[in-house]
């Protein structure tokens, strides 16, 4: 017997890939065939064959379909909460003047720290599967919650086993420069971490680095770029998200394959992304939970023919969501996205950032089989009736993922 399914009754299928823009293909009353959790090919309607040509029918009803998101960058592998800080930036505090007097980054790496390998591993394989359940079927996670070598590496030991527990693409950030640890001199720090990259190579994918005013410099991007350029590491910015600092441009001459957040990203540093073939990840989720007012320059990064991705960036300070729909529906009213382009962001757009766009992201033939069937007829309503969570079944590979019902708090 075939070993091939048939999702049939289609309503409305979205791809998404480069070769059209704004970057998506919908087909309407079609089917999709699945084999080996893989796409094996999109017919009409009128061409699928008796049900006994399959392993298994399914009728999507007339509902829509579409990619499963990508979240391409989370810091999701974390202990503890930080609601106070939410309560002090409603008083005005900035996130900055918290993290200098000894708060935020370094209140969770306190905790992090003090947390088992099995605390860290349950909170985010729940959080995962919640994550899971409201869209989305790929992730790129980031350590950065250590800022020494036995927790950073705890973090990436966690990372690898919720990527062979949930049997997703998981791809695995070393962040170890995401801020200097308390009382250590930001130089020696950043020598430490240029020290011991090699033992990290067979537990992080790439590289990452919080370039800003006030914790890492651009040649110390630089520095620190050259050395995993060296070891074959995939390389990824947190640049120009509070101030212009001129990491983007630096970043994305040395091949970065994203420049991620970039509120303060300049017409330079969108050439240097367009000229290098980087991908700008945006995050509107944190500039709504920060009660942030400047946004990137993202209709001139479409001009200029840049790659957009979104992500959550789902961390317990600055953007505590889980929900790659809720990030969809701000970037199309914050920056004025099309659903089109929103959802060609969230999906291609962010698999291209992570480097995985061949294999995942698009629904194109010979990729996996990440999909969504949604409560809807017209994916647009994603957008329309905001707040919703539209996603009636999750697939990752073709089969179908069992949704927690509970929040992960």
């Amino acid at each position: 017997m075939t070993d091939t399914l048939c999702f049939r009754n289609i309503g409305q299928l979205v791809q998404a890939d480069a070769s059209t823009q704004p970057g998506i293909r919908l087909r309407k009353h079609c089917a999709l065939l699945v084999e080996d959790g893989r796409v094996h090919k999109i017919l009409k309607e009128s061409e699928i064959k008796s049900s006994k040509s399959y392993a298994r029918v399914i009728d999507c009803q007339g509902q829509a379909v579409v990619p499963g998101f990508v979240d391409c960058h989370t810091h999701l592998i974390y202990a503890g909460e930080r609601k106070d800080e939410m309560v002090d930036r409603m008083r005005g505090v900035t996130y900055m003047e918290i993290l200098d007097n000894g708060g935020g980054i370094l209140n969770t790496v306190k905790a992090t720290s003090r947390a088992t390998e099995k605390d860290l591993f349950d909170a985010a394989r729940k959080r995962m599967k919640r994550m899971m359940a409201l869209g989305t079927t790929a992730f790129e996670i980031k350590s950065g919650y250590g800022l020494n070598l036995k927790s950073e590496m705890k973090m990436l030991t966690v990372g690898k086993k919720l990527r062979t527990s949930l049997k997703v693409p998981v791809t695995l950030t070393y962040l170890g420069a995401h801020t200097v640890p308390a009382g250590e001199n930001r130089e020696e720090y950043l020598e430490e971490i240029i020290e011991n990259l090699p033992r990290f190579r067979d537990l992080a994918d790439g590289v990452d680095i919080f370039c800003e005013k006030d914790v890492f410099t651009v040649a110390d991007l630089r520095r620190l770029f050259l050395q995993a350029k060296l070891l074959g590491f995939d390389l990824r910015a947190h640049v120009e998200e509070f101030s212009h600092q001129g990491g983007c441009a630096e970043a994305a001459k040395l091949g970065a394959l994203s420049c991620d957040h970039l509120e303060h990203a300049t017409p330079v540093d969108i050439h240097a992304m367009r000229k290098a073939n980087t991908t700008a990840v945006l995050m509107p989720g944190v500039t709504l939970f920060l009660g942030g007012e400047k946004h990137p320059l993202v209709h001139s990064m479409l001009d200029a023919g840049v790659t957009l991705a979104l992500a959550t960036d789902c961390n317990p300070g600055s953007s505590p969501t889980y929900n790659m729909q809720t990030v969809l529906t701000l970037a199309a009213s914050m920056y004025r996205l099309t659903p089109e382009q929103a959802l060609a962001a969230g999906t291609y757009g962010a698999a291209k950032a992570l480097g995985g766009e061949k294999d995942y992201g698009g629904l194109l033939p010979r990729q996996r089989a990440d999909f969504l069937i949604l409560k809807t007829n017209d994916y647009r309503d994603m957008f329309y009736y905001f707040g919703e969570n539209f996603v009636d079944a999750t697939y990752t590979a073709g089969k179908k993922f069992k949704a927690p019902k509970d929040p992960a708090l």
